[in-house]
């Protein structure tokens, strides 16, 4: 019996002609694209762990270098190696898009140690405060104050509760100055 990594891999390895912002690919860009492009997106994907961020970033390279080339025709230095070309093209890609993800993942580092554990009891109370206010309204202004804090626009929350906008609207803004009133009344108790 073969171990599992001598077992046969389908080799067959598309590429559209097109990349994903609607360039086309060059055909002889293409016939290179399709001789490196395994090994490429293989390399490509073990460096960012994304096999079809990694065939996007392939396809743009073929369609930048379909580009130079044509920009290239007009001018008298042609390319001489389209394959090592095209090879850097998308190792120029795949670096930047690393440390873009390099740069998010510091970023998310610093902001998760910036994150003092004082912040919860408060984030906490918060959360009590609001379902406290939300407590004191009845059923369809809760539901409208949500819709509306999910991104609703006063349309569809009309329509899906049977009222004319303004309604809604109107709904909405007593309940805001119903929660303005109670946080006055909390802040003064303090």
């Amino acid at each position: 019996m073969k171990s599992p990594r001598a077992r046969n891999v389908s080799t067959t390895f598309f590429l559209h002609s097109v990349d994903r912002l609607g360039r086309t690919i060059d055909p002889l860009v293409l016939a290179v694209a399709l001789e490196i492009g395994p090994r490429a997106v293989g390399y490509g994907e073990r460096l960012l762990g994304d096999g079809a961020l990694a065939m996007n970033l392939f396809e743009e390279s073929a369609a930048a270098v379909s580009e130079a080339l044509k920009r290239k025709s007009k001018d008298a230095s042609p390319v001489r190696d389209l394959s090592a070309y095209l090879y850097r093209t998308f190792l120029r890609k795949v670096s930047l898009v690393r440390a873009k993800q390099t740069r998010l993942e510091k970023s998310l580092q610093i902001e998760a140690q910036t994150q003092s554990f004082v912040r919860q009891p408060v984030q906490a109370e918060i959360s009590l405060l609001f379902d406290e206010v939300m407590a004191t309204y009845d059923k369809v202004t809760r539901q409208i104050v949500y819709r509306r804090l999910e991104g609703f626009s006063w349309k569809e929350i009309a329509t899906e509760f049977g009222m004319e906008t303004h309604a809604a609207e109107t709904r909405y803004s007593r309940a805001l100055a119903q929660a303005r009133s109670l946080l006055r009344v909390r802040r003064s108790a303090r």
